[in-house]
């Protein structure tokens, strides 16, 4: 079952977004991540997520707090005739996938750890 939370997170730099989407992504489960700039918000969409455990997380860099929690609604279903979409989902989640199997590949090791 798809969740959506929508959260208030506060931040003045580009580097602080960056590490909040580094460390949403690191949750795995996630579909799909906004952030509005102008109203402080960022909406997480996916599988299996843990609200209270990303808020925790992102505490350590900005100010985070969750806003709302749900089922998300409006959820797309891919026709079967949309084949442009059905591959687009298909190289998602085989890149997800090898993300989750090798995060240093992209974000390279951590000497600190």
């Amino acid at each position: 079952m798809m969740h959506k939370f929508v959260l208030k997170v506060v931040f003045q730099e580009q580097k602080i977004m960056t590490k909040i989407m580094k460390t949403t992504i690191s949750l795995g489960g996630v579909d799909s991540i906004s952030v509005d700039r102008k109203e402080n918000k960022m909406v997480v969409m996916g599988d299996d997520n843990d609200a209270i455990d990303l808020v925790i997380k992102l505490r350590k860099f900005c100010d985070a707090e969750l806003i709302s929690l749900g089922p998300a609604r409006n959820e797309k279903k891919i026709e079967p005739n949309n084949d442009h979409a059905i591959r687009y989902q298909n190289a998602l989640a085989e890149l997800t996938k090898s993300y989750q199997a090798n995060p240093e590949r992209y974000f390279g090791r951590c000497y600190n750890c």
